[in-house]
């Protein structure tokens, strides 16, 4: 009777163990492409010409209005952005100036790192005026792993 009942119970825990391992083995071939790859953090500096201050830190929706503007000692912290991603900040910018500038976005940044784009570049920033500034960071998909160095981003006109 004993025998019989250990074959019974072998019969049943072959299965499950296999079942089991088949499932584990689902979960990480499935799964483990969509979780990201080592992430990466920097922050990087902005720079501004004298007539052209920022304000960082802004939501999408921000209304950037006459808030306190700044133009030395700014950053931004791009948090850790995983290599082939892009993180997305946002800056109001403020020509305190009367000459319209040109918007242009430039970047101390490592092509082989990556690269600072923005939807904004080139448009037109009157004298005076006051413009929500998207700034996008895209890492290379083979960027290694571990902190990005610092980098400086220049806004400023043409």
């Amino acid at each position: 009777m004993r025998a019989h009942r250990g074959t019974s119970l072998a019969r049943i825990a072959i299965p499950v163990v296999l079942l089991v391992i088949v499932v584990a083995a689902i979960f990480v071939f499935v799964w483990s492409p969509i979780a990201p790859a080592s992430t990466q953090s920097t922050t990087s500096a902005i720079s501004t010409p004298p007539n052209l201050y920022a304000l960082t830190g802004q939501l999408p929706e921000a209304f950037c209005g006459q808030a306190t503007y700044g133009n030395s000692s700014l950053s931004i912290d791009w948090g850790n952005l995983a290599p082939g991603t892009e993180g997305i900040q946002y800056l109001c910018l403020r020509n305190t100036g009367t000459t319209p500038i040109t918007l242009a976005v430039a970047s101390s940044l490592s092509s082989s790192v990556g690269r600072v784009t923005s939807p904004q570049g080139g448009q037109i920033l009157n004298g005076g005026g006051i413009e929500l500034v998207e700034l996008d960071l895209w890492l290379s998909s083979s960027v290694p792993t571990g902190p990005i160095p610092s980098f400086t981003i220049t806004l400023g006109g043409r």
